[in-house]
């Protein structure tokens, strides 16, 4: 099943039901579900928005966006953490008020609507699992932390029910608010690593350095750059020095043998220019290139 579908019926699931969580926290009265109801329709928005990117990820590259627009996904992604966190807060500013004024709430009515929230918010978020975008990492993680929240609530309810701790509605969505923002905070800090060009995780440019250092004929490795379109697809940049004169076909084959070195790296998008051992490198930042023949590695 193509992303796009995916994250339409995870944004039908959700869409229909906050509005059954609007009703039924006004039903009960818990703030814990008019608080999860918040939250729900805070990713209802956040998905429209990040059904409309998706798709836009999906178009070729072109001549205004040279590398695709695959990062139009990661910008989905952005939005709906920066609308959680404000949704969140929202929330916990309102959750404060009832925990300084507790209020009766329908402890009994609020057991069948968590009963009802686990199987619906379980469904959207086996759903969303199979996604592997940004947009849908972040999607799907808000729909299990959901499941977890409503089996949570379900307890709670069930505490309330039997023990009659009207507090307990207030700290419930408190916990959830937190709970939430905590996991969306260490989601945006990725979105943001991949924004910054940080180097993808699980890549090293040292080891880069040594593993192509070693191909025949390369003195060195320098003026690496390496960093994500959109956290899944990495991208080299680099220039290869020789050791020695060679022919343009020798050329040709020692720069393929470093393509397919990269590609056993998981490295698929490489470009890769080659100075030979009597050039100097004129780029900006490469003037300071090694010359002693007992170094091997440079890099910026």
């Amino acid at each position: 099943m193509k992303s796009e579908k995916r994250m339409l019926i995870s944004f039908i699931l959700n869409f229909l039901f906050t509005i059954f969580e609007f009703i039924g926290g006004l039903l009960t009265n818990s703030i814990a579900l008019l608080s999860d109801a918040v939250h729900d329709a805070g990713d209802s928005i956040s998905m429209a928005v990040a059904i409309y990117l998706e798709k836009k990820s999906k178009q070729a590259r072109d001549y205004k966006y040279t590398f695709g627009y695959y990062r139009f996904s990661l910008l989905g992604g952005l939005l709906t953490s920066i609308i959680l966190i404000i949704g969140s807060t929202v929330v916990i500013i309102e959750t404060m008020k009832r925990l300084i004024n507790p209020e009766v709430i329908d402890a009994e009515l609020m057991i069948y609507f968590a009963i009802v929230g686990v199987v619906i918010n379980g469904l959207a978020a086996y759903n969303a699992s199979k996604g592997k975008s940004a947009n849908e990492r972040v999607i799907s993680l808000h729909l299990l932390e959901d499941v977890f929240g409503w089996v949570i609530l379900l307890i709670g309810a069930l505490l309330m029910n039997f023990f009659d701790i009207k507090i307990l509605d207030a700290l419930l969505s408190l916990l959830f608010s937190m709970f939430i923002i905590y996991h969306v905070i260490k989601n945006l800090k990725v979105i943001l690593e991949v924004f910054l060009e940080k180097v993808p995780k699980g890549f090293s440019v040292d080891k880069i350095q040594q593993e192509l250092s070693s191909e025949e004929h390369v003195r060195n490795i320098h003026h690496i750059h390496l960093w994500s379109i959109e956290g899944n697809i990495p991208i080299v940049t680099m220039h290869a020095r020789l050791s020695h004169k060679v022919t343009v076909e020798e050329a040709a084959d020692i720069t393929n043998n470093l393509r397919e070195r990269l590609k056993n790296m998981g490295i698929l998008h490489s470009t890769i220019q080659i100075e030979f051992f009597d050039d100097q490198c004129d780029d900006f930042n490469c003037d300071d290139i090694e010359t002693n023949s007992d170094h091997k590695h440079h890099h910026h």
